[in-house]
């Protein structure tokens, strides 16, 4: 399949619906937003987000080739990360704030719709515990809207 526009993208995420109930549930018992679908980008990709004065996202997307291409057709154990980060976005003087991050890499995609839950599980109790005073004592600053 050539990926040459947002229908083709759209096609190779089908698979992600199978996701979509389980993480819109998640995101309602906890607070977070569901972003729409390739909002992350053309890339099969869902995101949600905790939105307040400290911002908790979980992104789950598939990854790229060892070459660092990406991948044009799906096949049951395509690769994904599982993301999950924390910052606090200081409008007044421009800056982002960085908080710590997990990352879960290489999860084939057949082992994560399996273990879907226990991901998000994991990754909401660990965002969930950093405190602003946590991420302001770290010093991590960027310009808003960057995403180091």
């Amino acid at each position: 399949m050539s990926l040459n526009s947002p229908e083709d993208y759209d096609r190779l995420g089908e698979h992600l619906d199978q996701l979509d109930v389980r993480l819109a549930g998640f995101a309602a018992r906890h607070g977070y937003i569901v972003y729409p679908k390739l909002s992350g980008g053309r890339y099969p990709n869902r995101r949600i987000t905790q939105e307040g004065r400290l911002l908790r996202s979980i992104v789950v997307q598939m990854d790229c080739t060892l070459k660092g291409e990406p991948y044009d057709q799906f096949f049951p154990d395509i690769p994904y990360t599982v993301w999950g980060g924390v910052w606090i976005d200081d409008f007044k003087q421009a800056t982002r704030w960085f908080g710590p991050s997990v990352r879960i890499e290489a999860v084939p995609f057949s082992t994560l719709a399996r273990t879907f839950d226990l991901h998000l599980n994991h990754i909401h109790d660990y965002l969930s515990r950093v405190t602003e005073s946590y991420i302001m004592s770290c010093g991590r600053t960027g310009p808003l809207g960057s995403s180091t």
